[in-house]
């Protein structure tokens, strides 16, 4: 993470992977399981970015993850089994992601996948997979079929985008709309996503950038925002390019005058930005904290007992990594049998998020979307509408 938030947090020790989380006692662990024993417990890999852009949503990810099997199992299992997490390193590249599902598949013998990848790497992970057990996909994403075996949790650009937009067009006089995201699938498809919803709601885009995952030097870019003088900023970068951006938004003199609205962006990143860069900094998702009516007590509890202080708080990325683990096991109740084949047969034609709910036992939650405000390192919900 840049600047002053370097090195905040680190990922949950390795061997953590094979150990269970008591939720009676203050973060007991219990035995770890011997190697051969691979058919004893239902083994769910949990793919995530160890390190790069997407790093820094990892802790609080495996945090919530470990709590979901800890709730799984002390509640009886799956099916008679106990749940036990798998992590492994997804790294950046197409070819990292897939060799690590391969491996959690081959060697691990994982009954399941759960992750949060880039757009880009999310067929990597899939087709790593061959068809042999579902891929729970996490994170905010463009929206679509995201191929056979795949179940996405995610809230969709359009989802945010369209009341948020809406929003600040209203309250706070945004029409002329500029975007900025990094250069591939997710953000040019935001971009379109944007230009349509600004024009339905009486706004005009006036430019749009599409820059390298990586890059730092910012200057061309905050030039050419200067020069068209927007309203609002639309931002769909990746992880700590969100935080190296907005921090040199700021410092560029622009945060007084322009509205930001940062996509997949949450109070991990918010950190990073730190308050002097955070003025008129917007964000929207699904989940902020704080926010109420979530149905996720257990979660929020448990995982603050757990890792108070250790870990990051719980943020809309680590709520549905929770809820992932909870859908898998959902899954396999549903087939009837812990046969990553099967439960990957059941999402061939992808999986509703409402459906995928009413599989984990959720099936009276509201899916929201919240707008936010930055106000320090923490977000001010300004507005939420019913997904």
């Amino acid at each position: 993470m840049p600047g002053d938030a370097a090195g905040f947090y680190t990922s949950l020790p390795a061997e953590w992977a094979s150990r269970h989380i008591s939720l009676r006692g203050p973060c007991e662990t219990g035995a770890v399981r011997p190697a051969g024993s691979l058919k004893d417990a239902m083994r769910i890999g949990v793919i995530l970015s160890h390190g790069g852009l997407a790093g820094l949503w990892t802790p609080g990810c495996q945090g919530a993850a470990s709590i979901a099997a800890a709730e799984i199992n002390e509640a009886g299992g799956v099916l008679g089994q106990d749940v036990q997490i798998v992590h492994r390193d997804s790294g950046e590249t197409v070819a990292s992601a897939r060799s690590a599902a391969e491996h959690l598949l081959l060697e691990e013998r994982v009954d399941a996948v759960i992750g949060l990848q880039a757009s880009h790497l999310r067929s990597a992970v899939r087709d790593g997979l061959h068809g042999l057990a579902p891929y729970v996909y996490t994170p905010h994403f463009e929206g679509g079929f995201c191929g056979p075996g795949v179940a996405a949790l995610g809230v969709t650009d359009h989802e945010v985008l369209s009341p948020a937009i809406h929003w600040l067009a209203e309250h706070r006089g945004a029409r002329r709309v500029f975007f900025i995201g990094n250069d591939y699938i997710w953000p040019r498809v935001a971009y379109g996503t944007t230009e349509s919803v600004v024009r339905r709601s009486g706004g005009r885009m006036i430019g749009h950038a599409l820059i390298p995952l990586h890059q730092r030097d910012y200057d061309a870019v905050l030039e050419g925002v200067k020069a068209a003088r927007p309203d609002l900023v639309v931002i769909a970068l990746l992880g700590e390019d969100a935080i190296a951006f907005n921090r040199a938004f700021a410092e560029a003199g622009l945060s007084g005058a322009v509205l930001r609205l940062t996509l997949a962006f949450e109070e991990t990143q918010l950190l990073g930005v730190a308050p002097g860069n955070a003025e008129n900094l917007f964000a929207v998702a699904s989940y902020f904290n704080g926010t109420q009516d979530h149905d996720r007590e257990t979660l929020l509890e448990g995982y603050g007992h757990a890792f108070s202080g250790r870990l990051p708080d719980v943020t809309t990325n680590s709520l549905n990594c929770y809820d992932a683990i909870h859908l898998v096991a959902g899954l396999a109740r549903h087939v009837g049998h812990v046969d990553g084949h099967l439960m990957a047969r059941v999402l061939r034609q992808g999986l509703p998020r409402s459906l995928a709910y009413k599989i984990m036992g959720r099936s009276v939650i509201g899916a929201r979307v919240a707008l936010a405000e930055a106000d320090g390192t923490e977000f001010r919900v300004c507005e939420n509408w019913k997904s």
